[in-house]
Parts: C-alpha cells; structure tokens; sequence
C-alpha cells in the first residue's frame, strides 16, 4: 500500500492548501497595492489638473494686470480698473462657483436724466478648465508707489482647490501695469 501511495503522482491535500493560501496572500497583496497606486494616481491627476488651472488664471490675470490701467482695490478679492481687452470700469473677482469672471459695468444718463448702469460678465478661461477643480480664493493688493515714481504694484495670490479645504496650488505674483513703468 505504501508503495503505491509513493507511486501516485500529484499533490497531498496539505500541499494544495498552502499552494492555495501562498497564492490568495499574493493576489491580496496585488490588489491592495494596485489600490492604492490608482488612489495615487488620481490625486496626483488632481494636483495637475489644479497647476494647470492656476497657470491659466494667473496668465488671464497677468495679461489683464499688465495692459489695464487707473487700479484700485475693490474688496480684498477684487480689483477695479481699466481693461484694454473688456473696456472701462471692469472688476476682477471669483465668482461663486470658483471661477474668473471680469465684470465690466458701462453707466449711462438716459434721455430723462435717469442713470442706468449695464454690466456684462465675462469668463477669460472656459468653463471646461476648471472641471473637478476651482478658484479657493484671489486675493489683490493694490500698492502706490512714492512721491518721485507714477506707478502702482498689485499683487495677486491666487489658491486652487477640489474640495474647498485643502490647497492643491497656490501662487503669488506681483504686476507693474506697463503704461506705469516709467518714472515722471
């Protein structure tokens, strides 16, 4: 009889449930780390798509900064001033689903002497931009120069988020419109 058990080609049943039990550690193990990898990679996703995000807007607000003119500080998260692009009297501001908006308001006298005021909003980066990823907070600084130089610096700081909490990018830059450069 033990010779024919010795014979028998095969696995004992105590070989096949190790086999089986080094194996489900192994796709376990697999699983949990494939997991976490893709977890990873859709922060990551995120954290991108935050940065390009923020390169748009800081260049949408670079360009208006630079080429604008007659700037003052609105509110800590809005800028009033002159656009070469939109017209006279324009706001920067985020708007309440976190996007840029430049609002641009013209006021008129009416033939009775009534005042009316017309505003038009416009959006310098399209609204696919932003997808799972907005505009936290702007804030503008808005500072005059001395008495010897004609010019204004405004600083800018600008936070992306997907969540409203956290900060997935933030920046700050400082802008001298370019009609201002020049010292009087």
């Amino acid at each position: 009889m033990m010779k024919k058990l010795l014979k028998t080609k095969g696995f004992s049943l105590a070989e096949v449930l190790v086999a089986t039990a080094i194996l489900a550690i192994f796709v376990s193990a697999t699983i949990v780390g494939t997991s976490a990898l893709f977890g990873t990679g859709e922060e990551m996703m995120t954290i991108a798509k935050a940065s390009v995000l923020g390169s748009d807007v800081i260049k949408a607000i670079t360009n208006e900064l630079r080429f604008g003119e007659n700037f003052s500080l609105g509110d800590a998260s809005t800028v009033k001033y002159n656009s070469t692009t939109y017209g006279d009297d324009c706001e920067i501001h985020v708007d309440g689903n976190g996007m840029l908006t430049i609002v641009q308001t013209t006021t008129a006298v009416d033939i009775f002497g009534h005042q009316t005021s017309d505003s038009k909003t416009f959006y310098p980066i399209g609204s696919a931009a932003y997808g799972e990823v907005y505009i936290k907070s702007i804030v503008f600084d808005v500072q005059n120069s001395t008495k010897n130089e004609h010019r204004q610096i405004i600083t800018c700081t600008l936070a992306i988020t997907s969540d409203g909490s956290n900060v997935l990018w933030e920046k700050t830059i400082s802008v001298v419109p370019l009609y201002q450069k020049a010292t009087v």
